[in-house]
């Protein structure tokens, strides 16, 4: 199946099928986008835990870059030739374009951007998420600049709380997703669910 946005309806449907309320979830890299669009719409999410999260796919490059990249896709024809002359020169790229058009059901490179600009700051809808939020991030991923981090933070208004944490080399955590040092991501995300889930009272007699 193509990927969908709206990652409430998938999420839902797991929720059902398990009759499960209050859940925690977890989202990484793109997953850390949609998890909150989940959480906006979705109120048996208690919990968003966001691993480096994109906010907004075209505040990633500077905006000149994106003003371009915006005027490339009234040209079908040179966007895409641009493109795989990209992919044959830059594997990442290829790598990246490869992935989208796969995820998206999508046949070109351009196709495919015209969804990925959909995964965007309005779309995400973060004034309504309403839940305890945890945000990891690595201080220096390769794929999603840092700057995105504070990006979520500040669009999380009316969340019930917001535990941020950006990893440093010296923790082996910096790099996309805390690769390097998973553990410790395991590790914190395990403390904070702890910490932001509710245990019944025992009542003795």
């Amino acid at each position: 199946l193509p990927m969908d946005l709206a990652w409430e309806k998938p999420t839902a449907a797991v929720l059902d099928y398990f009759d499960r309320e209050a859940v925690t979830l977890l989202g990484i890299s793109m997953g850390g986008w949609l998890v909150f669009r989940a959480a906006a719409f979705e109120p048996r999410i208690a919990r968003v835990i966001a691993s480096s999260i994109a906010f907004d796919y075209m505040q990633i490059p500077p905006k000149p870059v994106a003003d371009f990249a915006r005027w490339l896709m009234n040209y079908p024809k040179l966007m895409n030739t641009l493109s795989e002359f990209k992919m044959r020169m830059r594997p990442q790229e290829k790598w990246g374009i490869d992935n989208l058009m796969y995820m998206t059901g999508t046949d070109t490179p351009l196709d495919a951007s015209r969804i990925l600009i959909e995964f965007n700051e309005a779309n995400q809808h973060p004034d309504r998420v309403t839940q305890d939020v945890l945000i990891l991030s690595g201080e220096a991923d390769h794929f999603i600049p840092v700057k995105m981090h504070a990006l979520q933070v500040a669009a999380l208004t009316n969340a019930r709380s917001v535990t941020e944490r950006i990893f440093t080399e010296a923790e082996q955590g910096h790099n996309h997703c805390q690769v390097g040092n998973f553990g410790l991501a395991l590790e914190v995300m395990a403390a904070w669910i702890e910490a932001h889930t509710a245990v019944p009272a025992v009542v003795h007699g």
